[in-house]
């Protein structure tokens, strides 16, 4: 956590254009969001939250940097954002709580990205919507697609040609219980 409090005043200088390409494909690829409930975790400085507090509801960010949710905060001052200090392993959220979980560029991040999968699956309304990206240099295509399946995701959608990631739309299976 400590590197990413000490990059957060440069991190959007750093990786911005980067993480803009991910996120133009990944809304893209996304059905629409407008008027829902949606979550960014691992929100980091804000940059995909600038862009859904347009579309939807609510768009609440989560991250485990406090020095990154403090830019973030700085930057968006809209009644329809919220941001949240927290871990994404064992988010603060109840369940069936958001239409719509954005994970970009956080699982490789995560000691268990299982988990943080899990969790996902357990905020997530029924018939909700996963949009996540596995960074090509952690993660093969087939490790990401099993940690999908594995956690309850059925992959409708998905991309890897245009960024450094594979992307991946996902619909939460109905009745299935995730691993403990």
């Amino acid at each position: 956590m400590e590197s990413y409090n000490l990059s957060a005043s440069v991190y959007d200088q750093l990786y911005g254009e980067e993480q803009e390409a991910k996120y133009a494909e990944g809304l893209r690829m996304t059905p629409p969001v407008n008027g829902l409930t949606v979550l960014d975790a691992g929100c980091g400085s804000g940059l995909l939250l600038e862009k859904l507090s347009r579309l939807t509801s609510l768009a609440v960010g989560v991250d485990f940097s406090e020095r990154m949710i403090k830019i973030a905060q700085s930057k968006i001052k809209l009644e329809n954002v919220e941001f949240v200090i927290g871990d994404i392993e064992n988010m603060p959220f109840k369940n069936d709580t958001f239409n719509t979980v954005f994970m970009f560029t956080v699982l490789n991040n995560t000691p268990k990205p299982l988990q943080a999968l899990s969790e996902a699956w357990r905020i997530l309304k029924e018939g909700g919507y996963l949009v996540v990206s596995f960074l090509k240099k952690v993660f093969t295509k087939d490790e990401a697609e099993m940690l999908l399946n594995a956690s309850g995701f059925e992959i409708i959608n998905q991309s890897g040609e245009k960024t450094n990631d594979y992307i991946y739309v996902c619909s939460k299976k109905p009745f299935y219980h995730t691993p403990q």
